[in-house]
């Protein structure tokens, strides 16, 4: 299983001072995006506290956060599994996701008429929010998110809640691979541009393809995944 914990403690002498369960969240994490935590495998929290030489205590830890993260799940008696993956449930949670997102702009759009000196200011803030630096492992609190509250409709917020905790596992593969939160920057400000312009079926437009793209890119890595 990789090299000894030790070689993490040299890095911790360059100044990168992490806890142990980041360690361990990092690399279960890996694990499971190249494909060697196969979906459906069983894993212990015995095994990987033994193989990295450490206590059972930041793996425990670690497992919390992937289980919240969709990244594995939890069976009674049973232990604990590498969530499964596919494409059919891929596709369907982002149809629900473009119908949730495309209705926020129509929402957005009425609440625009109604109150324009006050959507303005919130969608300005969103911008400067974009800029921020995100921590894509906290996707909940991202742009999509921050789009969906600027609806002020509280159903529809709660209903994006759950759907965005079966999001995550295929978000988390999207920004595992390099280079995408760049793309996804220019894809959010160009959306922004648009919306700040009240060109609200031109941004419907962008935000589908930016879903597209999306879908497009973990897909590809879906495939890979359950075929090697």
């Amino acid at each position: 299983m990789g090299n000894n914990i030790n070689n993490k403690v040299e890095n911790w002498n360059r100044g990168e001072i992490r806890s142990l369960m980041t360690i361990v969240l990092d690399n279960i994490r890996r694990r499971i995006f190249t494909g060697e935590f196969r979906p459906g495998q069983k894993i212990n929290e015995s095994e990987i506290a033994v193989n990295l030489g450490i206590s059972r205590s930041p793996v425990r830890e670690a497992f919390r956060i992937l289980e919240r993260d969709g990244l594995i799940t939890t069976l009674p008696r049973k232990g604990t599994y590498i969530t499964d993956i596919s494409l059919k449930d891929l596709e369907e949670l982002f149809e629900v996701r473009k119908i949730l997102e495309c209705y926020a702009l129509d929402c957005i759009k009425k609440r625009a008429k109604k109150s324009p000196d006050k959507i303005k200011p919130m969608i300005e803030e969103l911008e400067k929010n974009l800029l921020k630096k995100h921590d894509p492992f906290s996707v909940i609190s991202g742009f999509h998110y921050s789009l969906l509250e600027l609806t002020n409709n509280s159903r529809l917020i709660e209903l994006y809640k759950i759907l965005a905790v079966s999001l995550r596992r295929y978000w988390l593969i999207y920004h595992s691979k390099k280079g995408q939160q760049d793309i996804s920057l220019e894809h959010h400000q160009a959306i922004l541009n648009s919306l700040k312009k009240g060109d609200y079926p031109g941004t419907k437009t962008l935000l589908k393809k930016h879903i597209r793209y999306v879908k497009g890119i973990v897909g590809e890595r879906v495939r890979e995944i359950l075929s090697s």
